[in-house]
């Protein structure tokens, strides 16, 4: 069985009102999910297997011949933007609803933000120390920021 995660070094994800975003935080491009597509990648970080989610969705009276081909090209799409990566973690169940109407599973990116998330000090946050701007961005010579520095230690 095929299982898979976010990719969480590069990765932030969100569902907000059944619509899955999932931002890259290197390049600053972002992805819309439909509401199939968000469904099936919750099922997917949730743990169920890949297999187990697409058997599902062929058994639903309604799912159309080339489901699977859906699939297959939203899965492969997630991994060749890295928003997933392979995982040993396999205890998740499928859970869709009753009667699904639009069996479309689409994943769009948009790059509209990409400088305004790039540009976002978040960036600058490391897990050792948290966000420390460079005191040299601050507008301040080296020793300006020394004597500031004094100063505020009294």
């Amino acid at each position: 069985m095929t299982n898979y995660v976010l990719n969480d070094e590069k990765m932030f994800a969100d569902v907000t009102d059944g619509i899955a975003i999932i931002i890259n935080s290197e390049t600053g491009i972002y992805y819309g999910m439909n509401e199939l597509a968000t469904i099936v990648y919750e099922n997917i970080i949730s743990g169920a297997p890949a297999e187990t989610i697409l058997a599902a969705l062929k058994s639903m009276q309604a799912a159309p011949a080339n489901i699977e081909q859906e699939f297959n090209n939203f899965i492969y799409a997630m991994l060749e933007k890295e928003l997933i990566i392979k995982s040993e973690d396999n205890d998740g169940i499928v859970n869709l609803p009753a009667n699904i109407e639009d069996f479309a599973i689409n994943l769009k990116e948009y790059n509209d933000a990409q400088e305004l998330l790039l540009a976002d000090p978040i960036h600058e946050v490391k897990e050792e120390t948290g966000w420390t701007p460079e005191k040299s961005s601050i507008g301040y010579t080296k020793e300006e920021t020394a004597i500031r520095e004094k100063k505020a230690e009294v």
